[in-house]
């Protein structure tokens, strides 16, 4: 039952997400971030004591992921632009690749904080369930585009 109600809350969520490709933006992630944040807290069945330590953690985490993902998209914006030399593209493309070692340097890190906070097991179904959101996410968003 409790999965019903979360995904019947999630569906109108998903059908607006694609308006911050048209500016609507910020109200709309808030949203999705609130689903996801449901979804993640139902499936791990964290303990009083574990969810404030985890999500202290996990939020930190998310953001600093963001934030090399908009340093990622701005690079490539960059070098998809006309005016760019061959140089410039190439140069934007190794750093393209240091920001995405980064990356996986920042999901290391955090694994082992999060890993202080939440059992191995809870871990793992919270990428599980991350990489199930995100499907489903991309799902409704291209099934809204179909339409």
């Amino acid at each position: 039952m409790k999965k019903i109600v979360l995904i019947l809350l999630f569906i109108p969520i998903i059908s607006t997400a694609q308006n911050r490709q048209r500016g609507v933006g910020e109200g709309r992630l808030q949203k999705i971030h609130s689903a996801k944040i449901g979804i993640i807290t139902d499936r791990l069945n964290l303990t009083p004591e574990q969810a404030p330590q985890f999500w202290a953690v996990y939020n930190e985490y998310e953001n600093k992921k963001i934030d090399l993902k908009k340093t990622i998209r701005k690079s490539i914006e960059e070098s998809n632009s006309l005016a760019s030399t061959d140089d410039k593209i190439l140069l934007t493309q190794k750093q393209v690749i240091i920001l995405r070692r980064k990356e996986l340097d920042l999901e290391e890190e955090y694994m082992s904080k999060i890993l202080r906070t939440i059992t191995p097991r809870q871990f793992s179904e919270l990428k599980r369930t991350e990489a199930n959101f995100n499907k489903m996410l991309l799902e409704k968003l291209n099934e809204k585009a179909d339409n």
